[in-house]
């Protein structure tokens, strides 16, 4: 933030960021949502990454505001098409605060994981830039104040930008230099200072005063708004304050300017008396811009300029005129001319394309998978029209043994149409195939329930692990509940549970079905041979002329029904192939972009309607005929048995049924296993990418978990510690008491001998082992105690004067002879006393050595902890220390 040195002009100072991660979360997402596009969307994705790596360490130029223009632009165009949010795309963003340095501990760091903060970011150091490269040229050249008046009012047109468009839109204020008002007062700042551009241009070229005048007038006008503005603003220990006087300073100066310039007008039409009025106001806001400015702009040459021109005019009108001065209210108001203007940001760049171009945007997709939706629907209901219309005929037609009724006169050969459907069901595989398809099923199911069962613990553990950490921290733990957060996962993971409650209903419905028509699937799938030793002998059977011509009508309604059955599947064919996606997307996108209202749903029902409507109207002509063929075969078929002469055997009758029964139920269970496995296949990638998004959340949030964990943690840490307290009064007289009492040293006195575990008591002196002396004929000098450390851990007994607990020689590694502490075989033990302070031959040879003491023999579990409480030996007790030093 700077301010011209001799124009006062203001410039803004960037935000500065953090880098963030785009590529993974990006990736993850149009790997789910545009999973035929990944390659090549990759490639745009490193280039998103590229251009907001050059944006954080931005140059203030031209080149450095192109650059961060068409990063706006870009993250603006994919925003439909890839959102980035807390429950889509989670890519957190980090800014600092312009106008506050330290922002690590000063709470002006802004975090959100949405890409409105980070196109906010983006376009506030749009507008500082260009602040800065306005600010930055020579205001003396002709082209320096035509740039500095072009980029005051891009900045200004960006401010607006964020203040009308892009803020209102915010749940909070991440960081203070976005609040509305900040904002606001830069809008109208930077077209305060365009303005001034705008007039010193004029007076460079030697405009007439009327318009110099207006255009000073404006400008002050712009700095009046500008002043109020920044003065409701709170920003303190930040530059904003010298901003907000300089603006004052500015609106008096422009103000005198436009006064001064008043006055050249009335001198040219001769009103003394005017003249007088305008300079003597110039004279006096010129006067209050001089002590206001404080040095941050040259205001001092037009004020003498003034001063001159009214003492010469006061001169004139004092000698020759002796016309009346008029108070300044009374004169006609200064004229205006406002030209500075904010302007609008750019929405095209040379040069610049959308890398997502390719890629639908949302909310086409969306439509395009709502109508997709309706259309699955519709289809659905016409196709099973069809299906169990075409089931309810094969029931009838099963009932009467038709067709191979016709065909078994005789009662011994086979049908015909009976020896074609075995040989179809062994075909397609047979009863073996269907077995297998069944046993695939559950495997299929099984896998799907896992991921969803584990995708859904995931999200409940970092929801209670949210929880926790909120518990804990309380009000410090600021950031978004995961509840929140998490919910519409768990809606859709309720869903796909749902989904799966209804699949497995549904296989267990097939499999009752399989249960059903087994035996007679089993004799299909037979080979010719065996099928006819499978079914029963009948007897012969002779017709009357009656009986022939209902066989004649008989066998004339099957051929109809093989025809209807044809046109059927052609219909669910024609129903299934789709092949309008494209074309409805196309229809979204121009919709899209020609109209303001997005009425998705009424271009989807007229879509339906013309594509779809001419079919539905066949599955009803063809539900028509069915009718109509049922109810004449039904009679053609009580002549056809009535007309019987011989008996036919009711096995073989009921085993025809059977079969036929059977194949149809083979036939309709093929098609559904078949559906159902590549149902359970496509839910599989669904519920992966499911889960991959949950992870790359749970992701997220570990990572912001981390980032508020440390951030929390560097506040305690820099927290200033509690004063010490006063030590008690008892603690003081104790240590004047040790000062003062007389030095004397005094051995230890041996103690019997007692069991090494006694415990003493504070009137009871432990008992202790006798120590093994070094003797004079050994020629070993008696080694003094070594020297207490305050606050380290002494022996009972130390010093000599009051008994304590005694040092064993039969301890593993025997205690040290002056109290200290051992030296420990293991890595993890104390280090050892310097050499020179254990003379040679004080110690039997190999009891102070470490590999006769296996490591973990000397731990603390030999002494039994509480035995030996501290608060039996009250501080100053002891007698002082007197030995060597």
């Amino acid at each position: 933030m700077s301010v011209g040195a001799m124009t006062g002009m203001i410039s803004v100072e960037p935000k500065k960021g953090d880098r963030a991660n785009l590529h993974r979360p990006l990736m993850t997402f149009i790997m789910g949502a545009f999973p035929e596009q990944q390659e090549e969307m990759s490639v745009a994705v490193d280039d998103v990454s590229k251009m907001r790596e050059k944006i954080l360490a931005v140059e203030k130029s031209e080149k450095g505001a192109e650059q961060l223009l068409r990063y706006y632009l870009q993250m603006s165009a994919m925003d439909c098409k890839l959102p980035i949010n807390e429950n889509q795309i989670h890519v957190t963003f980090t800014w600092y605060d312009s106008f506050y340095k330290d922002s690590v501990f000063s709470g002006k760091r802004g975090s959100a994981a949405n890409s409105l903060f980070e196109r906010s970011c983006v376009l506030f150091n749009y507008a500082a830039v260009s602040s800065q490269i306005a600010a930055s040229q020579n205001l003396d050249t002709d082209d320096g104040l035509k740039l500095a008046a072009k980029y005051f009012q891009v900045a200004s047109g960006a401010f607006a930008q964020l203040r009308d468009k892009l803020v209102p839109t915010m749940q909070k204020i991440p960081t203070p230099d976005l609040s509305p008002e900040v904002l606001a007062s830069l809008t109208t700042l930077m077209q305060a200072q365009a303005q001034e551009c705008i007039y010193i241009k004029a007076v460079a070229d030697k405009m007439k005063e009327k318009v110099t005048c207006r255009l000073a007038a404006s400008a002050s006008d712009f700095y009046g708004d500008a002043y109020k503005a920044m003065s409701s603003v709170n920003l303190k220990g930040t530059s904003w304050d010298k901003w907000t006087a300089v603006c004052l300073a500015k609106q008096n100066y422009m103000s005198g300017l436009a006064a001064y310039y008043e006055s050249l007008n009335a001198k040219a039409t001769k009103a003394i008396g005017n003249e007088l009025a305008r300079l003597t106001e110039a004279n006096k806001l010129l006067g209050d811009a001089v002590k206001q400015s404080a040095g941050s702009f040259e205001c001092k040459d037009i004020l003498s300029k003034v001063n001159r021109a009214q003492a010469a005019a006061q001169k004139d009108n004092d000698f020759i005129y002796h016309e009346r001065v008029p108070n300044v209210s009374d004169l006609p108001a200064i004229g205006r001319a406002p030209v500075a203007k904010p302007t609008p940001i750019a929405t095209e760049v040379e040069g610049w394309s959308d890398v997502f171009g390719k890629l639908v945007p949302l909310n086409v997709q969306q439509a395009a998978t709502m109508y997709a939706s309706r259309k699955d629907h519709l289809i659905h209901l016409e196709v099973t029209k069809l299906r169990e219309n075409t089931n309810q005929l094969n029931s009838v037609l099963n009932q009467m043994n038709l067709p191979a009724a016709l065909e078994d006169l005789s009662g011994k050969e086979i049908p015909v149409s009976l020896i074609e459907k075995s040989g179809d069901v062994r075909t397609k595989g047979g009863l073996m195939t269907l077995r297998q398809s069944f046993d695939d099923l559950p495997q299929l199911l099984q896998r799907n329930e896992e991921i969803i069962t584990e995708t859904l613990k995931a999200l409940n553990d970092e929801e209670a692990s949210d929880k926790h950490l909120r518990g804990t921290f309380g009000a410090k733990w600021n950031r978004t509940k995961s509840e929140d957060l998490t919910k519409s996962f768990k809606e859709q993971g309720d869903k796909y549970q749902s989904i799966l409650t209804n699949a497995r209903n549904a296989d267990k419905i097939v499999r009752e079905k399989f249960e059903t028509n087994i035996m007679a699937i089993e004799i299909l799938s037979k080979d010719e041979s065996a099928l006819i030793d499978s079914i029963p002998v009948g007897g012969a059977q002779s017709l009357s002329g009656q009986g022939q011509k209902a066989v004649a009508s008989l066998k004339s309604f099957m051929d109809q029904i093989k025809l209807l059955k044809g046109e059927r599947d052609a219909l669910e064919q024609k129903f299934k192939a789709g092949g309008d996606t494209e074309e409805i997307i196309a229809k979204f996108s121009q919709l899209n972009t020609e109209s303001n209202l997005f009425n998705d749903e009424g271009l989807s029902t007229e879509h339906l309607e013309k594509t779809y409507g001419p079919l539905q109207a066949a599955v009803a002509d063809s539900i028509r005929q069915q009718d109509e063929l049922i109810a004449k075969i039904t009679s053609a078929n009580d002549e056809f048995v009535q007309s019987k002469s011989g008996a036919t055997s009711d096995p073989r009758s009921e085993m025809m049924s059977q079969l036929a029964a059977g194949y149809d139920a083979f036939i309709e269970l093929m098609s559904n296993l078949a559906e159902g496995t590549k149902f359970y296949n496509n839910l599989t990638k669904i519920l992966t990418a499911y889960q991959s998004n949950v992870n790359d959340f749970i992701l997220a949030r570990n990572t912001e978990k981390d980032d508020l964990m440390k951030s929390l943690q560097g506040n305690l840490a820099n927290k200033t510690p509690p004063a010490r307290p006063e030590p008690p009064q008892f603690h003081q007289q104790a240590a004047q008491s040790s000062a003062t009492a007389p030095a004397a040293a005094a051995a230890p006195a041996a103690a019997p001998s007692s069991p090494i575990y006694s415990t003493p008591t504070p009137n009871q002196a432990a008992p202790q082992a006798p120590a093994p002396q070094a003797t004079a004929s050994q020629g070993v000098t008696p080694q003094a105690p070594p020297l207490a450390v305050p606050g380290a851990p002494q022996q009972y007994g130390y010093g000599g004067s009051v008994a304590g607990y005694a040092p064993s020689y039969n301890m593993p590694y025997g205690m040290p002879a002056y109290g200290g502490y051992y030296t420990y075989p293991g890595p993890a033990g104390y280090g050892a006393y310097p050499p020179a302070q254990y003379p040679p031959g004080q110690y039997p040879p190999g009891q102070n050595t470490r590999p006769q003491y296996p490591p973990g023999q000397n731990t603390g579990a030999q002494y039994p902890p509480g035995q030996y409480p501290p608060s039996q030996y009250p501080p100053g007790q002891y007698p002082p220390y007197t030995g060597p030093k």
